[in-house]
């Protein structure tokens, strides 16, 4: 969550304070009311990415590619977007047992919770990562590859690791802008 987030963290009075993209900065609320140092963890991005691919419209996620903050030989992909583009790219799932195939029967199922989520409505966003040695990624930057390439010619495969459902309140004045049919 905190690796593939453009929020930042900013010093208030008394508290380390998110600032930015309205859902990065409720993921990192979330992480704070977990009591996770956020701002470590963030403060660790530095200097160690690659590659930024943000998200947009069209292919409905974003990826950041970072050297491991924990093993400097090991670079990380973390993609996060909309549930059924991350499923797509993912061939592994983390499950209570470790890491284990992501069979089209366990995406079935996953699809199926995400409908449920979406059904309730929560906005739903899915999260997976790859590792990969910096040898490998190496090749990939002699290749001269962009992400968006990368990425289109499914290089690289990911192991999914959940799905967020967010309560998505409308804003005060979006009432003004419905009209009814």
């Amino acid at each position: 969550m905190l690796f593939n987030c453009s929020a930042r963290i900013e010093m208030g009075a008394t508290t380390y304070d998110p600032v930015g993209n309205t859902t990065e900065v409720a993921f990192i609320k979330f992480l704070q009311d977990a009591n996770i140092p956020v701002h470590l963890h963030i403060k660790q991005k530095v200097g160690r990415v690659k590659m930024v691919g943000p998200f947009n419209s069209m292919t409905k996620r974003s990826v950041t590619v970072m050297i491991n903050p924990n093993r400097p030989n090991t670079v990380t992909w973390y993609l996060k977007g909309a549930p059924e583009t991350v499923i797509d790219y993912c061939s592994a799932m983390h499950e209570h047992v470790g890491i284990q195939e992501l069979t089209p029967e366990k995406a079935e199922q996953i699809r199926s919770v995400v409908d449920l989520m979406a059904e309730k409505p929560l906005r739903v966003l899915a999260f997976a990562y790859c590792e990969m040695d910096i040898e490998t990624w190496q090749q990939f930057v002699d290749m001269n590859k962009d992400l968006e390439t990368i990425m289109d010619e499914r290089s690289v495969s990911f192991t999914f690791l959940g799905a967020f459902g967010l309560h998505d309140p409308l804003r005060k004045n979006v009432k003004s802008v419905v009209k009814a049919v």
